[in-house]
């Protein structure tokens, strides 16, 4: 890999390599000798939430029987900039999103070198693949956002315009590659920018965008058009260990230093060597960190303060913690003597900045009177600031505190009433699934007979759409659930293949990871439970649905409106913030009914995005094409027993599908026998089929 002539472009290019050059000088990482690592040789390949697996299912590809899943292999963060052209990246503070762009920058500015292939731990279980870049003549235009701006201003700041002459590029063979980093800061402005970033770069084809953000502010953005959203992960305990002994000669293997769930965050893990922590909670690390930089408790109070009024803004020195992270962990221990009222007010108005200073600070005054105060104060006022503050004080309050009550009351509101962005709706859902979820998420819909419009044009498999007659049934308002599944499993001793079927938090999402036998298994044996408890008839059975029953179920009376319309659950345009599609950013499951605008005609949740689920009907055995075309049938499609090579039909896409599959009409399938962590299903009740 080469970089392009720094004049060739014009001078403006001297400019732009210099800066990102000298990131790689810059201070990374403080040794226990005393002694700093620079960004060049500390940095550490971050991971982020997308597997190998993950990137084979996105069409629902064959997948191999097999008793046990593979573990999880991830990609990295580098491998998804090389493979996408506008691609953003979210991370807790701390997490490494400005040490990556920083990296990514110097590296690009120093040619071939900087770009060796090196092999990265994927897991924590020996999996280890070389990471490879392959881009060439690659200019970086980093740019930092610092406050609500324009595209345009952002791009005047960098004095860089003649670089993106689409000819010039051409002309020298050169791509550029936009970095914007700290998007959270443009605040509210922050999905427009990025609207307005995408829009310049499809009218410089010469041109990539990578945008970086605070995970809890940009994941609650609607995800533009064109762009792929991925989180960075923690660092795993290999990439720890690696790292320690590269860079200090340090065992951490043997010592446990920073080696704890905490230390996973890429700043904690720095604060966690430095102090010689185990890295186990985010407390400890601090004050080890602290104590042993300050020497005396008058100093420790006096650095904590300091950070305080760093992060309030009360001080501009941006020497002083100048990673938020840090500034947010001592601000948390300042803030153990203050006024309940001060703290909740700083996060009232900054709720992204000052949630992880909250959260910090619940840990540290749990069990405390002072807990409570504050608790009573983060429930105090109204509308969305109560319910950020429910979530906070979910963190403090005990089981037996008669404040929990009205804590769960918010959250369950925040879950069933769509009030905040999804990634705070699942929060508060994954403590409804420890705390005890009392929605009925065994809930049925009644879908009456009648003949509607099935299929559509919007895909060949799909077609023609046309009219089909059926009875009344009932349906799942939600996909079945862990929960719900994981009795069936614990009654019947059922090999279950979900990493995550038994979390506690994960208790009201949907089972994953199961073949169509298995559903088919559940479906008889509630059968038996729910005849035993009266709440269905001796004429009636549970079973999977039929693929009309289930299109009926998700698209009501809708009608085809042409080739160019998808037919969603909510009506017949594409919403944001309606569906766990690709949109939403999670790549994984999340609570069932988490998305309340997203809702069937008939009251049904999650029949876009989520999970694939399963029907009765048969497809074939070629992926690509079904046997079993529409119009739909009485032709044997229905036949209970097949061989294992034909397929079974999935609808409603999953968590990684995009809107054109995550919709009323797309079709999949899969080998009964398949499994994956992106399929699942949901239940119908019918009477017995009399032939």
């Amino acid at each position: 890999m080469t970089t392009p002539n720094e004049t060739s472009l014009g001078p403006a290019l001297d400019a732009i390599f210099a800066e990102a050059r000298a990131f790689a000088s810059a201070p990374l990482l403080g040794l226990p000798d005393g002694s700093v690592a620079d960004l060049a040789t500390g940095y550490i390949p971050l991971l982020v939430n997308f597997t190998f697996e993950d990137k084979a299912a996105k069409g629902l590809r064959k997948l191999k029987d097999q008793a046990e899943p593979e573990p999880a292999v991830y990609f990295t963060a580098l491998e998804m900039v090389r493979d996408n052209s506008a691609v953003i990246l979210t991370g807790e503070t701390g997490s490494g999103k400005t040490s990556f762009a920083r990296n990514l920058a110097s590296r690009l500015a120093m040619g071939t070198s900087a770009f060796r292939p090196q092999p990265v731990p994927r897991n924590d279980l020996g999996a280890v693949h070389e990471e490879r870049w392959d881009l060439d003549n690659v200019v970086p235009v980093y740019i930092t956002v610092t406050g609500p701006q324009t595209f345009g201003d952002l791009l005047e700041q960098t004095g860089a315009h003649v670089v993106f002459d689409n000819q010039a590029l051409a002309d020298v063979g050169a791509t550029v590659l936009i970095i914007i980093d700290a998007l959270e800061a443009a605040g509210p402005d922050g999905p427009r920018l990025l609207a307005e970033a995408l829009v310049f770069q499809k009218t410089h084809p010469r041109v990539r965008l990578l945008a970086l953000g605070e995970i809890s502010t940009v994941k609650s953005w609607p995800l533009p058009a064109d762009c792929v959203r991925y989180d960075l992960l923690p660092l795993l305990k290999t990439q720890r260990i690696d790292a320690a002994a590269r860079l200090a000669g340090l065992d951490l293997a043997r010592s446990n230093v920073a080696l704890g769930a905490a230390a996973g965050n890429a700043a904690q893990f720095a604060m966690a060597l430095a102090a010689g922590d185990a890295g186990e909670t985010a407390e400890a690390i601090t004050d080890g960190w602290v104590a042993r930089i300050a020497g005396d408790d008058q100093t420790v109070g006096l650095l904590c303060g300091l950070a305080f009024d760093a992060l309030a803004g009360k001080s501009d020195d941006p020497a002083l913690f100048p990673v938020t992270r840090v500034r947010q962990l001592l601000a948390a221990r300042h803030l153990a003597s203050q006024s309940a009222d001060k703290v909740v007010l700083l996060f009232q108005k900054q709720p992204a900045l000052w949630a992880p200073v909250l959260r910090g600070l619940a840990k540290r005054l749990s069990g405390t009177a002072a807990a409570d105060r504050l608790i009573e104060a983060l429930l105090a006022g109204e509308g969305e600031d109560v319910l950020r503050g429910a979530l906070l004080a979910a963190d403090l309050v005990t089981e037996a505190s008669p404040l929990r009550e009205r804590i769960a009351a918010h959250l369950l509101a925040i879950v069933t009433d769509g009030a905040l962005p999804a990634p705070q709706r699942e929060q508060a859902a994954r403590i409804l699934s420890r705390w005890g979820d009392p929605r009925d998420l065994q809930a049925l819909a009644e879908i009456p007979a009648g003949t509607f419009t099935f299929g559509s044009d919007t895909h060949p498999n799909s077609a023609p759409p046309h009219a089909v007659t059926v009875g009344a049934f009932r349906i799942g308002i939600y996909p079945v659930t862990n929960r719900d599944y994981g009795a069936f499993v614990e009654e019947t001793n059922r090999l279950w293949r979900s990493p995550d079927g038994f979390a506690e938090d994960r208790r009201n999402a949907p089972a994953t990871d199961l073949t169509w036998r298995d559903a088919r298994a559940y479906c008889d044996w509630l059968t038996e439970r729910w005849r035993a408890e009266g709440r269905i008839a001796a004429d009636e059975i549970v079973r999977l649905p039929t693929e009309p029953e289930w299109e009926r179920a998700a698209r009501g009376d809708q009608p085809d409106e042409g080739p160019e319309t998808i037919v969603y659950p909510w009506g017949a345009e594409w919403q944001d913030d309606a569906s766990n599609s690709e949109e939403a950013g999670f790549n994984t499951t999340c609570a069932a009914g988490l998305f309340p605008k997203g809702k069937s005609p008939y009251g049904c949740y999650d029949m876009a995005g989520q999970v694939w689920e399963w029907a009765t009907t048969l497809w074939g055995d070629d992926m690509a094409t079904p046997h079993y075309k529409y119009p739909y049938a009485d032709d044997g499609r229905e036949a209970p027993d097949a061989v294992p090579s034909i397929r079974r039909v999935l609808r409603g896409g999953c968590f990684s599908s995009g809107k054109l599959k995550a919709c009323c009409t797309y079709r999949g399938s899969l080998e009964p026998d398949g499994f994956w962590r992106g399929n699942g299903f949901r239940v119908v009740v019918a009477a017995v089929r009399i032939d």
